[in-house]
């Protein structure tokens, strides 16, 4: 927890630190463009990789059972009172998050493997985290321009910084208001961490303030030898992020099948 603790972010960052943010990635990618390389190195994102796409998305519930549930090193937290999370008149999923956070790195892989039991991905990118934090360039994906359809659920994502810190999406009305309420104690340890990523609501049903992994496990790799881990029950890999991802799927279902409430 107290790594956790260290590589959070505040969700605001003072203005003056701000616009020397926007100039230093300005001059980056020139830079990078001037030269040919890919605009990603400063802060930017590629395409998800299609094999590394259908390797996370199809993986099947038969070997999703193999693992198991796993050791969480942040646990969901039940909402005890929460009303539903209705988003497009279905349960609603909100996930709030940061490019440059390692933590936020790690969580989005179980993310979108158990929303791919519920529906489709499209445009999801592939990004690094910060390469000067803790966890230094962990590969993930990132939601800055990735949809999802289902007929089950609706998800909103915001993705806050490019991986070199520089404001990428506001927080939402919505954001703000789920920040206040859950990404608080007792939810979260205590009051220093309060309204920081990664954050992920599952329709006032369960609430996340952390990654549910250590982020160690993917030192190293690329998208690519994370994604060719994931059906190898004996594989560290498969074992966080595979297990992370039962545990969402099994709160979705709670949420989906959840008996109806008497008059």
């Amino acid at each position: 927890m107290q790594q956790r603790h260290t590589a959070r972010r505040r969700l605001l960052l003072p203005l003056s630190a701000a616009g020397l943010v926007l100039a230093v990635v300005f001059g980056l990618v020139v830079a990078s463009l001037s030269s040919g390389g890919a605009s990603a190195t400063a802060g930017g994102v590629g395409a998800a990789p299609t094999t590394v796409v259908t390797e996370v998305t199809t993986l099947t519930p038969s070997v999703l059972s193999r693992i198991g549930a796993g050791q969480a090193a942040t646990s969901l937290q039940p909402v005890p009172t929460g009303s539903p999370l209705s988003i497009d008149g279905k349960p609603g999923v909100v996930f709030v998050s940061e490019e440059s956070c390692p933590f936020c790195a790690a969580e989005r892989w179980p993310v979108v493997i158990a929303l791919s039991h519920f529906g489709t991905w499209r445009n999801l990118g592939a990004t690094t985290s910060s390469s000067t934090d803790v966890y230094p360039s962990t590969a993930t994906f990132s939601f800055r321009h990735a949809t999802f359809t289902s007929p089950d659920l609706s998800l909103r994502t915001t993705e806050l910084t490019n991986n070199v810190g520089h404001p990428l999406q506001p927080l939402t009305q919505l954001d703000n208001n789920l920040l206040a309420r859950y990404d608080v104690p007792p939810y979260i340890n205590n009051s220093d961490q309060s309204g920081s990523v990664p954050f992920l609501d599952i329709d006032n049903h369960d609430v996340l303030a952390g990654a549910q992994y250590d982020p160690q496990v993917l030192a190293g790799l690329s998208m690519s030898q994370i994604a060719a881990q994931l059906k190898d029950p004996a594989s560290p890999v498969a074992k966080a992020i595979d297990g992370s991802a039962n545990v969402l799927i099994a709160s979705i279902n709670q949420v989906l099948h959840a008996p109806a409430s008497q008059p």
